[in-house]
């Protein structure tokens, strides 16, 4: 793996979520594996800043605390797709 390959498949991941071919339980789980896994590629790069800065944490708040199920379902996708379109930018 080098580092696009990591940046393609982390956008990949969050466009599965987007188009409905996973929950957001099924998303935290592939990004948190797949990210633990290849991060040390992507560090000290603005895309990893911003994955970093968002993703982990919306994953815990959203998937793993209690709480609201629609509110929470609302803010992942609202932060999942905001990061996503900042990563894009990149």
């Amino acid at each position: 793996m080098n580092v696009k390959e990591v940046r393609d498949a982390l956008l990949y991941q969050m466009e599965l979520y987007f188009n409905g071919k996973m929950t957001k339980e099924e998303y935290a789980i592939m990004a948190e594996s797949f990210y633990s896994q290849y991060a040390y590629l992507i560090e000290h790069t603005q895309f990893y800043d911003i994955f970093s800065a968002a993703i982990p944490d919306c994953c815990i708040i959203n998937v793993d605390e209690p709480g609201n199920e629609d509110k929470k379902e609302l803010d992942f996708h609202r932060i999942v797709k905001e990061t996503y379109e900042q990563l894009k930018m990149l």
